[in-house]
Formats: structure tokens, C-alpha cells, sequence
């Protein structure tokens, strides 16, 4: 990641917002009933194993609407607010709209599915630092934090993982490719080529994923090729080497991590060519520029060679941010092309054919950065697969809880989700307490949890990413929807067992009723204030 200090920068802070715990404990720590995640279950789910408080909720019965919420204060973390059965909404030709219902309640409005748009899931990035953390623990924790996290009936249910094909900022050690050679002696037949490095930690804990949740989605992102293959000779800084060879010799490159992935057992179902290829500036961890003539080279050899391999791998173009960091303009060359729209030219070029999709970071712009690029090539599907959270180092816990569930759950899941993504990852699974281990790059990030000293606790981004991936499974359809408030943010969608799936942003105080209308009903819940929450309405709803 670079330029991770402007997330910090862009989130919208709030005042007067109460100071609480910021997070429950996992592991073997209990919580209270009060602070505890919510299991209330689609389809009679296990209980949270890590939370003994957890206690089960039914199901979303037809005619009826459920709430689940997570609070900045931290007061409701995905926890369950109740269930409110339907009524006939004034829209509708019923004679049975009851009298004493206000007019005046901030109401969102539901359509029929229009397609288009349709999940394939929420995650974050096993980085080898989050790998190193997690295999620390002893086993039976281990598979208990990762059940909880990935398993298909737990509480939080990701489904997609990223990695890194490499070193990357978040190592133990130093960062290394899959062809490091003493001298940079270079190796254009690629035979000193492994990735047996990465049965240290990282493939070990991915492939115990994989054997929790089978389904889960692997997208896979170099940070710099082998520093032989690089005009800096080095991990750091440059571009793809301007020898004839090397843009075949990177294809084959990814091609080899591709193929021995999957003989590992875990297929890299995505593949980016580059992680952040328009940063220009040299660093302190893995990078590399690749402008958009190479990067068209680049991935219209390796189509070619991933379909001559029989690998159904696809390729994400970009892996970069929505807009164009200042940092990053600032390094162009006098008279240099900032390449602006670097996305869109990819997907005009003659690599067009071998790219499914683009893979957008969240570290400048908004999300609004893909809705043209969708208008202009609908067929080829939105991601974002980074975003992490991040601080000011003298943040309390209860800010740090309280901007990031503000922030990524209006600006990066629901907005990225409004404006055409179809998978939503954020960074690091977990780091220690210190934000680490880490090479280089941001020193204030937050994971998904932190691990420290054998214990395991939940970040905001857990909750976040949970009010998303729980409800909102795979193969859900996008519903249109409207709402008639401001200080409502959200988006709907169907899932394939015709539930309803309603996320919406509160930025306000205090709570309010908020009533959700679809197919001439109406459900009136309770949405708490500064909140991320979560509206299911039953399958005949």
C-alpha cells in the first residue's frame, strides 16, 4: 500500500461521540451479552466459538424485517436489535395501511432486481505478516479465530482472501521474491523459480482457510517482480526491465506462481500484475511503477499463457487507487503523462480481452471513481481489494473504533457496493498491537483483529466487514433503492434464497425509526445513531 497516512486524512471525523471499549475479545477472553457479536443466524448457523456469550437468534421469518447493528461507541457490535413484522406501506392499493403510522419517518424504498450486479464477496489480505501472527497461536485458537472469520455459518463469513505473490510492507524478515538471485544475476529461463518460501507461514494458514470455507476466493498481487527484471535492480523503485525478454519472462513469472499454487491446493482464482503501479516514488518496501503500455504488454502475455497453462485464473487490471495521489502526480517527469485515467485506458487497449475486471485501492478519491468506468465497459466486473484502516499515533482505541466504523462502512462498503464492486477487501487479517510486523509503508495500520501475546481481539474492521459479508452472500443481486434522508447511506440486495439484505449508514443523532418499503410493504426498525447496521427482511418479504 502507499500514501496510507491520507485514510487517516479522509475519514470524516465526529465529536461528541461517547467513549467506550473499543473492542470485544476473542480468543479465549469472554465478552459481555451487551458487547458481544451478535449470532443471530441465516440458516441455523454454529455458534460464535470465541464468544461463549453469543447467544443465537432465529432465522428472518417471511412478513418479518430483522435489525443488527454495530455503534462507534461501540455500544452494539453486529449485534441483534429485534424483529418487526410488516405492514401494507401507503404506496400500496391495500385497504389495510394502519391510521396511526407517521408520514414523516426517513424512508428507504426498495425496486425489483434489475441485475447487473451481483456479490462475490468480502474479505481482507493474508499478508506474511498476518499469516506469521496467526500460526503463533496454538491450534485449536487458531482454527477457532479462523472459523470465525471464514466459516460459511459463523458470524462474520468472508469469502474472499488476498494475497501477496512475494514480499510485500507487511513481512517478518525481509521481503523476497520468487527468483531472488545473488549479484541480481538474472535468470531469464526462470530455474532458480519457487515459492517454497511461502510454506513458511503464508500458504499453510491460506490452505486451513480453504479447508474452513472451500469457497472462499484467492486474488493474488506482486509487489515487484525479481529485482534482476527491474531498471532499478533493486525490489524497491523502477520499472520492468527494457530487455526484449522481459515482459514474456514476468509472464511466465506469475504463470509458475499461478501453476504451483495451485498443485499447493489453493488456485489463485485472481491474479493482479502489479500492486500499486502508478506509485513513482522510491520506498522502504516492495514496489514498482508500471505504466499502461507495460502493464497492456504484460497482461496480453500472460492471458495467453494462462489459458495455454489449462489455469482459469483471471486478471484484474489497476490495483490502484480511485484517484490519482498527489504523492504519486508530483513524481511525474516534466512533460510526463500522469496517465490520469490509467483504469480506463487499460480496458481500451488490445488487453482488453484478458482482463475481467479492475481492482481499485481506497487510499485517494471515492468510489463514485468507478461508476464511468462501469458506463463504459459493463461487462467487466469492479473490485476494491485494499483498504485499510489507519490512525494518528496518539488516537485513543474509542477514536480509532468510532472513525473506522464511520468511515468503511459509508465510504467503502456501501459506497463501493452503490457504485458497481462486486467484492470488497480490506487490508492486513491481523497484526500485533504495534501495528506490525511490518518492513515499511504505514506504521498505524489496523487489521481485522490483532494478535498479541496469545490473545485475539476484534477491530471495528471486523465488525464492518461482518454487517456485510454475513447478509450479503454470494450471488446477491443488487435492488434499487432510494432513501429520503442525507444522513442515510445504504444499498440493497437480494440474495439467492429471496431474502432482502439492506445496509445502511446512520451519521447522525439520535437514533431513529427508519421505515424500509418493498413489493407494498412497509418495516419500520430502529436504527442507532453513528451506526453501521444491517435490515433483513424475510424471503416472501
Amino acid at each position: 500500500m502507499s500514501h496510507v497516512s491520507t485514510a487517516r486524512a479522509r475519514r470524516l471525523r465526529r465529536t461528541g461521540a461517547a467513549a467506550v471499549a473499543t473492542s470485544a475479545l476473542l480468543g479465549l477472553v469472554g465478552a459481555s451479552p451487551a458487547a458481544a457479536v451478535g449470532a443471530a443466524s441465516l440458516g441455523a448457523p454454529a455458534p460464535s466459538v470465541l464468544v461463549p456469550a453469543v447467544v443465537a437468534e432465529p432465522d428472518t421469518a417471511p412478513g418479518t424485517a430483522s435489525i443488527w447493528s454495530t455503534t462507534g461507541d461501540g455500544g452494539a457490535r453486529l449485534s441483534f436489535g429485534g424483529t418487526v413484522a410488516a405492514y401494507a406501506s401507503a404506496s400500496a392499493t391495500a385497504t389495510d395501511v394502519p391510521t396511526d403510522v407517521p408520514t414523516d419517518v426517513p424512508t428507504i424504498t426498495l425496486g425489483a432486481p434489475a441485475g447487473g450486479q451481483s456479490v462475490t464477496g468480502f474479505g481482507a489480505a493474508l499478508t506474511h505478516a498476518s499469516a506469521a501472527l496467526l500460526a503463533s497461536l496454538p491450534g485449536e485458537q487458531r482454527q477457532a479465530v479462523l472459523r470465525e472469520l471464514f466459516a460459511p455459518d459463523g458470524p462474520v463469513r468472508l469469502s474472499v482472501v488476498r494475497i501477496p505473490l512475494g514480499g510485500s510492507d507487511f513481512v517478518v524478515g525481509q521481503p523476497y521474491t520468487y527468483d531472488d538471485t545473488a549479484g541480481n544475476v538474472a535468470d531469464w529461463n526462470l530455474k532458480r523459480f519457487r515459492t517454497s518460501p511461502d510454506d513458511l507461514v503464508l500458504r499453510p494458514v491460506l490452505r486451513q482457510i480453504r479447508s474452513i470455507n472451500p469457497e472462499v476466493v484467492v486474488v493474488a498481487s506482486p509487489w515487484s517482480p525479481p529485482a534482476w527484471m527491474k531498471t532499478s535492480l533493486h525490489l524497491n523503485g523502477g520499472r520492468l526491465s527494457q530487455d526484449r525478454r522481459a515482459v514474456g519472462t514476468y509472464a511466465d513469472y506469475l504463470v509458475r506462481a499461478a501453476q504451483e499454487y495451485r498443485d499447493a491446493g489453493v488456485p489463485l482464482d485472481y491474479l493482479t500484475v502489479q500492486n500499486e503501479p502508478q506509485t513513482r516514488t522510491w520506498g522502504d518496501y516492495p514496489r514498482m511503477e508500471m505504466p499502461v503500455a507495460t502493464q497492456t504488454a504484460v497482461i496480453g502475455a500472460l492471458g495467453v499463457k494462462l489459458r495455454n497453462a489449462g489455469l482459469a485464473t483471471r486478471i484484474l487490471g489497476f490495483d490502484h487507487n480511485w484517484a490519482e495521489h498527489p504523492g504519486d502526480l508530483a513524481a511525474v517527469p516534466a512533460g510526463g503523462d500522469p496517465e490520469l485515467d490509467y483504469p480506463a485506458r487499460l480496458l481500451r487497449s488490445s488487453a482488453a480481452p484478458w482482463i475481467s475486471g479492475t481492482a481499485f485501492h481506497c487510499y485517494y478519491g471515492d468510489a463514485s471513481a468507478q461508476e464511468p468506468l462501469h458506463a463504459e465497459f459493463p461487462t467487466k466486473s469492479v473490485w476494491v481489494t485494499e483498504c485499510s484502516g489507519s490512525h494518528a499515533p496518539t488516537d485513543t482505541p474509542e477514536r480509532i473504533f468510532a472513525d473506522t466504523v464511520y468511515w468503511q462502512s459509508k465510504n467503502l462498503v456501501i459506497a463501493s457496493l452503490r457504485h458497481w464492486a462486486t467484492g470488497v477487501v480490506t487490508w492486513n487479517l491481523a497484526l500485533d498491537a504495534s501495528g506490525g510486523p511490518h518492513t515499511g509503508g504505514c506504521g498505524t495500520c489496523t487489521g481485522v483483529v490483532t494478535v498479541q501475546d496469545g490473545r485475539v481481539t476484534a477491530n471495528a474492521e471486523y465488525y464492518v466487514l461482518g454487517q456485510a459479508a454475513r447478509f450479503v452472500p454470494r450471488g446477491s443481486v443488487r435492488v434499487p433503492s432510494t432513501a429520503t434522508s442525507a444522513a442515510l447511506d445504504q444499498v440493497a440486495f437480494r440474495a439467492p434464497d429471496g431474502s432482502t439484505t439492506v445496509l445502511v449508514h446512520h451519521g447522525g443523532w439520535p437514533a431513529t425509526t427508519v421505515r424500509v418499503q418493498a413489493g407494498g410493504r412497509a418495516y419500520d426498525v430502529v436504527v442507532p445513531p453513528w451506526s453501521f447496521s444491517t435490515v433483513r427482511i424475510g424471503p416472501a418479504g
